[in-house]
């Protein structure tokens, strides 16, 4: 047999290998197809197709949806705001002058500080309760806590049982050029959603409020000192107010008392 024609039967061979071939693999079905495992077994493809499948979705993360928070009617903005209270509840403070509750409705900016705000009118007086909600100092009456534990109210380990005594430097303004400054005792009842506003004492006109501490150790009679700084008797009010005084108070579940008076 010549060379060529061994080259030609030899030619013929590889190319009915390659097409034997071709039919074979186009014919295949996922049955004759087999899968080596993470773990080494061996499986069919759509088998091993189906587990990886469960896996996948057995090591998914399910995501809750929290629930939506219902809206209240005529909610107040200054109570979700201050303390995350949901309520149509106000935050309220009563005038030291003629007590008279004036509802906190909105806020503004004065000077680099936010107020809560809200505007009143007793009868031909008219003006607005500006509270420093940034100084709101909360209280502890339990006087068996260390001092470092005292601001930590409230204390109650029932939740709906909660409340937090707090005290808060406020301003009320008239129609005048006055406004005077008052240190706030309150109660935030977290059960009912609510506030009471229990007492004031006054700090003076147009002043700038630097600090408000409990006196260690804070027990009774639980004492607050107010750091403010103030003008001399014969200063202009357009001045800066330059000197520092100290004013301490006392206060209790119930009220809050000038000391000096």
């Amino acid at each position: 047999m010549s060379t060529f024609v061994k080259l030609t039967l030899a030619g013929t061979l590889v190319i009915l290998a390659i097409l034997a071939a071709g039919i074979y693999r186009f014919n295949m079905t996922n049955d004759d197809i087999y899968m080596v495992m993470e773990d080494g077994k061996v499986m069919q493809y759509d088998e091993a197709m189906a587990q990886e499948k469960t896996q996948a979705q057995t090591n998914e993360v399910e995501v809750v949806t929290p629930l939506e928070v219902k809206p209240v009617a005529n909610a107040s903005e200054v109570m979700l705001k201050l303390f995350s209270l949901n309520t149509a509840n106000p935050f309220e403070i009563t005038l030291p002058e003629g007590g008279k509750s004036v509802a906190l409705t909105h806020f503004i900016k004065i000077k680099q500080t936010e107020f809560a705000m809200g505007d009143y009118q007793d009868g031909e007086v008219k003006g607005r309760v500006l509270l420093d909600y940034l100084r709101i100092t909360p209280l502890n009456f339990d006087p068996a806590l260390e001092p470092d534990t005292q601001s930590n109210a409230p204390i109650q380990d029932d939740p709906k049982m909660q409340t937090m005594p707090f005290v808060a430097p406020f301003i009320v303004t008239t129609q005048g050029s006055g406004a005077f400054w008052y240190l706030g005792l309150f109660s935030l009842d977290f059960e009912h959603n609510n506030l009471k506003h229990l007492g004031s004492v006054m700090l003076g006109d147009r002043i700038e409020v630097d600090s408000i501490e409990p006196v260690y150790p804070f027990e009774a009679p639980f004492k607050i000192a107010v750091t403010y700084r103030d003008r001399a008797p014969d200063q202009p009010m357009s001045e800066s107010p330059e000197i520092v005084k100290t004013l301490e108070v006392t206060v209790s579940e119930t009220g809050i008392t000038n000391i000096n008076q």
